[in-house]
């Protein structure tokens, strides 16, 4: 995958569920069921969105309603057919979300050597 192609954001809060799987990972797996090109998933560390609550990490509280953000790249057809899964994954879950569509060009896509998280230090 090289030149023009179009990135998926989706932005949801990490306690958004479907059932007891995490709304997050539900897109990735889907994504990589469906063969899309890569998904990488941010935590952050403060918003707000249509509803105008806060949503922040303080130093001494743990909160489970942090702002996550997923963004898939592929082909745009690829994203465009791919967002309406996703929207019905949002729609699962019940719980409101931002999903854009941006295009962006491709430089470097390869795939590296594999990482062995199971290895040891």
């Amino acid at each position: 995958m090289k030149g023009k192609a179009s990135l998926l954001k989706v932005y949801i809060s990490e306690s958004d569920k479907i059932g007891s799987t995490p709304l997050y990972e539900a897109i990735v797996a889907e994504a990589r069921n469906q063969g899309l090109g890569g998904a990488t998933v941010h935590r952050g560390i403060l918003s707000f969105g249509a509803s105008h609550s806060i949503h922040t990490m303080k130093i001494f509280a743990l909160s489970s309603h942090l702002p996550i953000v997923i963004e898939i790249v592929d082909k745009e057809e690829v994203v465009r057919e791919f967002a309406k899964k996703v929207n019905e994954l949002i729609e699962q879950s019940k719980r409101g979300a931002l999903v854009t569509i941006q295009n962006v060009e491709v430089i470097e896509y390869r795939p590296g050597d594999k990482y062995n998280q199971f290895r040891s230090f």
